[in-house]
């Protein structure tokens, strides 16, 4: 989901970039299917997490932690616009939506609603918002240098780059569900989505509904291409 989520960021910016009329309808509904991509891997990564208890998400907390991966995805299509990047606008613009993601992810732990709360080691939590700026600075880097492109060599760069930021993606949330540390009687309070409904089956159907959205995203973006 990471992946197509991230290679769906670099097609998008390209469509940005050389459709400047169609930008604030493509920011808006490319912000919202990124967002939904990296919000989704989040989710799903977080069902895959195993506990000796009962464990569930307060809804409002986990639409929070989706319209913050909705806002990060739209602020970083529109710093993908920009004609030129210089080195410290890909600094500034990196450490926002690492930030933003980041604080995606933890807002969706944070939904678990533990008590006692969750802690977490802080070299792995600093390690974990780190992971997120750097991914995000590679992301936009590469998208800046690929957004003209359009012949079949630029396709399998997009692919490539869009591999390692949707690797990226996932080692940031993984290396903080690594930093979390559950007090032995801990207890979730939450009684929300995932309460009573199977996780894979959750899973599944969050992934699916995922894909399918950027499948159609991506097949909007190549028909206007040609249009």
């Amino acid at each position: 989901v990471s992946i197509v989520a991230s290679y769906t960021a670099r097609d998008l910016a390209s469509h940005i970039y050389s459709r400047r009329h169609a930008s604030a309808l493509w920011l808006f509904g490319g912000a919202a299917a990124l967002g939904l991509g990296i919000w989704s891997m989040h989710f799903i990564g977080m069902l895959a997490f195993r506990l000796p208890i009962p464990v569930a998400y307060d809804p409002p907390l986990m639409v929070l932690s989706l319209v913050i991966a909705i806002v990060v995805s739209a602020f970083a299509l529109f710093a993908m616009q920009r004609p030129v990047l210089r080195s410290r606008g890909l600094w500034r613009s990196a450490a926002l939506v690492g930030f933003g993601i980041s604080t995606m992810h933890y807002t969706g732990m944070l939904a678990m609603a533990m008590q006692p709360p969750i802690q977490y080691h802080p070299g792995l939590f600093i390690l974990s918002v780190v992971i997120a700026i750097a991914a995000s600075s590679v992301a936009l880097w590469m998208a800046f240098k690929l957004r003209r492109e359009h012949a079949g060599t630029a396709v399998l760069a997009r692919l490539g780059s869009a591999s390692v930021m949707g690797l990226a993606i996932s080692g940031m949330h993984y290396t903080g569900m690594w930093a979390a540390h559950f007090a032995p009687d801990s207890v979730c309070l939450a009684s929300g989505l995932a309460n009573s409904i199977d996780d894979a089956l959750l899973a599944g159907a969050v992934g699916t509904g995922t894909l399918l959205l950027l499948g159609v995203t991506l097949g909007l973006s190549a028909y206007n291409a040609n249009v």
